[in-house]
């Protein structure tokens, strides 16, 4: 499942604003992007106001390391073909994975390297058990550097059923320390902004998005939000974690007011609401 730059941000904003409108019983009375039009000052996405409430909204995609937008469209540009041309050949349901940074730029050798892979899948794919069927200790996969491709792969075989192949991404290292700095990096840059919308007497909403299936989960992105929550004193009065890699969108709430996710009502999941 190849990673991809998304451009979510207003349909995200949207869908938010109309989850906190609903989960408080109220409708939006007005609702209007700001950072578009306001030039001379930091300026949130977007403003809507409910009967008894005001609020500004900033929204942020999380990397689950640095350059991972980079690395992702590299990795695109390679290998997102191959999921296309196996499927219905492979028998069965795959994920290979490759380790973030193995893939180059674009060169005239992607289209063989390709050729390459395709021909190792289909000759080492049925060779192996699925995991679903079989069970964890199943001999379900296979690492090697096929012969003319310049890095190593992981091929996985995860249920019989399905003729389809997902391709990921795979970190080294300590991923959860990775991930809490691309919070870290995230709150340092969205916080301060938010602060100033508390000063204009607005709740501040801070929408946390993560498209990555492969290296995000809820766990772990509400453990690392809240512990560096916890840092700091321009904190907003409400953060949200969207995820947007599969569908539907789904949103959980993580800090409403002082308190903090598992502490909390109706924290979710919910559905987005595309058309809001």
């Amino acid at each position: 499942m190849v990673a991809k730059e998304p451009k979510n941000d207003e349909q995200i904003c949207k869908a938010v604003m109309s989850l906190i409108a609903h989960r408080r019983s109220e409708g939006i009375i007005s609702a209007q992007p700001v950072d578009a039009v306001v030039r001379d000052r930091p300026a949130v996405e977007w403003v809507f106001d409910t009967a008894t409430a005001k609020f500004g909204v900033e929204h942020t995609r999380i990397e689950s390391f640095s350059n991972q937008i980079t690395e992702g469209k590299l990795f695109a540009q390679l290998l997102e073909p191959l999921e296309a041309e196996l499927a219905g050949k492979v028998p069965g349901t795959f994920f290979l994975s490759v380790d973030v940074g193995a893939v180059k730029a674009p060169s005239t050798e992607h289209a063989e390297i390709r050729k390459a892979l395709a021909a190792w899948i289909l000759a080492n794919g049925a060779g192996h058990e699925a995991e679903e069927e079989s069970g964890p200790d199943a001999r379900c996969e296979i690492t090697e550097k096929p012969t003319g491709v310049p890095f190593e792969v992981t091929l996985h075989r995860d249920a019989d059923y399905d003729s389809r192949l997902f391709i990921m991404q795979s970190l080294s290292g300590d991923r959860e320390s990775l991930q809490r700095d691309r919070i870290r990096t995230a709150l340092a840059r969205k916080c301060p902004k938010l602060l100033g919308t508390q000063r204009d007497g607005r709740v501040s909403v801070l929408v946390l998005e993560s498209d990555d299936i492969a290296l995000a989960n809820r766990r772990a992105i509400t453990s690392a939000t809240i512990t560096e929550l916890a840092t700091r004193k321009d904190a907003p009065d409400i953060v949200i974690w969207a995820r947007t890699s599969t569908i539907p969108w789904k949103a959980w709430f993580l800090k409403d007011g002082d308190k903090t996710y598992p502490n909390l009502s109706m924290a979710g999941p919910h559905v987005l609401d595309l058309g809001a």
